[in-house]
């Protein structure tokens, strides 16, 4: 009888000064609120390391990665910052599941070699959807992966993560074959709450993606403060929002400042949640503002790309997004409208909205269904020089 060495179980590494904890499911180990997400990382390696070690030192635990981020580079820019590091802290990996049982288990080999771990504590299912299930539990299929892999210790849990419908994501929870789930929730888009709700009830841990709407909440909003009636940045409202919400384990977001790493830990870390009536209050203020924001937007994940006209869609979904959510006015003449004139303008020519054709391409890969060229209209008719 083969003895199978088991994976590493030490516990995860905290840091109680800096940053606050939460049950990740039932899974036994406690993950940081805040957690980081490196498919924003370039090719600035120096920066990369200053963000991974600010975050390592600040108490995140929890570091998102998938092979296909930042060019096929994700995992190449994040290996250096983990490297010495990597005990106590989850680096998770990611792989789609319309393959057989052999490349998947070679793409986890393939992963762990590229950031020098051992084993991963999660690997996701990525971009899964319920249509997908056949190909998880067919013989030969994902699922025979999973199974050897842990078998082997290469992983210890296993997540997905999704853009199906919530009634959906909720019958994939249900199959009882996931420890994890990755979603994407914000003020401006609950969509999934129902599925996070769920989730907890199965215990199963939830990983916000895109707390501050994919970058929308990075931006001070007086129409944001005035309907929450809250004085405060609105990334700190965003993410007390979510973290708010007791099902969710950890709010991940993709930071790209040493200061917004700094400025995040500091808002989880003072922010208590179990003290607070803030949700009911953050749910009506946003509430009232759903009517003119619609129910979903743009989180620039940059499915869409590429164009075939060359727009850059994701930069002008971003200022749609940001025109709309924060009523940014068009007046090329005043601020913050200016901004967005000016943002738009800096583009190449071969990028500009100007050269959609209409053709539909991007609407048909955009996993929020979004009306992608009636808002690339909308921002050209409404800034000028766009």
């Amino acid at each position: 009888m083969n003895i199978v060495p088991t994976p590493n179980t030490e516990p995860l590494a905290r840091n109680e000064q800096t940053m606050r904890y939460r049950p990740m499911g039932k899974t036994g180990l406690m993950v940081s609120a805040l957690s980081m997400g490196c498919m924003r990382l370039t090719e600035d390696q120096d920066h990369n390391d200053k963000l991974i070690s600010t975050a390592l030192d600040m108490g995140i635990n929890y570091f998102e990665t998938a092979r296909g981020y930042c060019g096929g580079s994700c995992q190449d820019y994040t290996a250096p910052g983990i490297k010495t590091r990597d005990k106590g802290i989850i680096v998770s990996g990611k792989a789609g599941a319309d393959v057989t049982s052999y490349s998947f288990f070679k793409e986890i080999e393939r992963q762990l070699d590229i950031l020098g771990l051992t084993h991963f504590k999660f690997f996701q299912v990525g971009w899964f959807a319920w249509p997908s299930i056949p190909y998880l539990l067919r013989r030969g299929g994902v699922l025979q992966a999973i199974n050897k892999a842990k078998d082997e210790g290469m992983i210890q849990y296993v997540g997905f993560t999704s853009h199906d419908t919530p009634e959906n994501c909720i019958r994939i929870m249900e199959t009882g074959l996931f420890d994890s789930v990755i979603l994407p929730y914000n003020m401006l888009y609950r969509g999934y709450e129902r599925s996070i709700t769920r989730a907890g009830e199965l215990g199963i841990g939830v990983v916000a993606m895109c707390p501050v709407g994919g970058g929308a909440l990075a931006y001070d909003s007086h129409e944001l403060k005035e309907a929450l009636n809250m004085d405060m940045p609105t990334a700190a409202m965003a993410l007390r929002f979510v973290l708010s919400n007791p099902d969710v384990s950890t709010a991940c977001s993709g930071m790209t400042k040493v200061e917004f790493i700094n400025q995040n830990a500091q808002t989880v870390k003072e922010f208590d949640p179990e003290k607070s009536d803030i949700r009911e209050l953050m749910c009506e203020g946003v509430d009232r503002m759903r009517l003119a924001v619609g129910e979903k937007i743009c989180t620039n994940c940059g499915y869409c790309m590429p164009c075939p006209q060359g727009v850059n869609i994701p930069h002008h979904m971003e200022l749609y997004r940001n025109w709309k959510c924060f009523g940014l006015n068009a007046d090329p003449d005043s601020w913050p409208g200016n901004w967005v004139v000016n943002a738009m303008a800096f583009l190449g020519p071969e990028q500009k909205a100007t050269n959609c054709n209409q053709c539909g391409d991007c609407e048909k890969k955009c996993p929020n269904e979004l009306p992608i060229r009636d808002s690339l209209a909308k921002l050209v008719q409404n800034h000028s020089n766009g």
